[in-house]
């Protein structure tokens, strides 16, 4: 069957490659680009803190310091975007960090046996295991 790919109709899972014309600036062309939009900086370092963190992460933090023209406003340094994405990357990490302990209190909480009772609960539902759970460990060690 011949899909005609002009009318929008495309199955459910049907992968048409993309063809680009325009190639990807080099980090020495971004650099220049910012560096041309007035942005303060060393070229050196700039190249180095675009091939570690790439021109578009670093865009939604340089985002706020551009005037209505697209050019940095008077002053603006690499250090002030530097300062901002190194604390959200900091902060990002505590968070996961919190969310994760929360997490683990919970499920203890939860699921911790509580005397006389949960060791009756795990003794009753142990046959249905055998049944749930059959061959599990061999399809994972497989």
């Amino acid at each position: 069957m011949v899909w005609n790919l002009t009318n929008g109709h495309i199955p459910a899972g049907f992968f048409v490659p993309m063809l680009y014309e325009k190639r990807a600036p080099t980090f020495e062309q971004q650099a220049e680009l910012l560096l041309s939009r007035g942005l303060e900086a060393d070229k050196n370092e700039l190249i180095g803190r675009l091939v570690v963190v790439s021109y578009y992460r670093l865009g939604g933090y340089w985002h706020p310091f551009l005037d209505d023209d697209d050019q940095f406003q008077d002053g603006i340094t690499l250090d002030q975007i530097w300062l901002r994405y190194t604390f959200d990357r900091r902060l990002r990490v505590l968070m996961m960090d919190a969310i994760e302990r929360i997490e683990i209190s919970v499920q203890t909480a939860t699921f911790r046996p509580l005397g006389l009772w949960g060791g009756l609960y795990r003794y009753a539902v142990l046959p249905f295991h055998g049944f749930i759970f059959k061959g599990m460990l061999k399809k994972l060690t497989a």
